[in-house]
């Protein structure tokens, strides 16, 4: 049975919710997540770890750290959109790059932030920003289990509006400027590449 040569260098790229000690010590948000003002002034929960083993900082109690609402409907698209495209970039990076050379670590596809979060909790109608971050990361290739990542993280300017707008059409401009944000980031990761594919 034969393989193609790409086959056999390519590292797996493995798409997985980010993780938290990567990411700020944030969790991974899986879906959509909402954070208005209200969430600040209820105590709806952090959304980092320290919120399950009761090691909270002061930095902590930051707007972007709150569980807020999860919109089940919405699936963080990292996974399915981002990764095969990612994919397809890492096989012609190798291509050009690899010169047969076989990985043993696999390169992490950390999907992090997602979130719409309010920017001024003092105004009437306060504007959203749409955030988002992928995270990369992977092991080097002479090191073991217990080697540090090495790490790039891609999270684009936040393109700001109102809630209204966000929520319009089953949130139809989320949908719109998370693909602008992803695409952005599958720049970022061919210019990480060379880092992290290091031999």
């Amino acid at each position: 049975m034969t393989s193609s040569c790409a086959a056999s260098v390519m590292p797996d790229p493995v798409s997985v919710p980010a993780l938290a000690d990567l990411n700020k010590n944030r969790i991974a948000d899986n879906k959509l997540r909402e954070v208005t003002p209200t969430h600040a002034t209820t105590g709806m929960g952090l959304a980092v770890l320290g919120a399950l083993t009761g090691n909270i900082n002061s930095g902590d109690f930051d707007k972007e750290n709150y569980k807020g609402n999860t919109i089940d409907a919405l699936t963080n698209p990292t996974d399915a959109w981002f990764t095969p495209k990612a994919k397809q970039n890492i096989s012609q990076w190798l291509e050009a790059n690899a010169n047969g050379y076989a990985y043993k670590q696999p390169l992490y596809i950390g999907h992090a932030t997602w979130a719409l979060v309010y920017n001024d909790a003092t105004a009437a109608t306060p504007s959203y920003q749409l955030k988002y971050k992928v995270i990369f990361y992977k092991r080097p290739e002479s090191g073991n289990m217990f080697s540090a990542f090495t790490v790039a993280e891609c999270s684009p300017t936040p393109v700001e509006a109102k809630l209204s707008d966000w929520r319009m059409d089953n949130y139809a401009r989320v949908t719109t400027e998370t693909e602008k944000y992803m695409n952005s980031c599958l720049l970022e990761l061919n210019n990480q590449l060379p880092r992290l594919l290091k031999k």
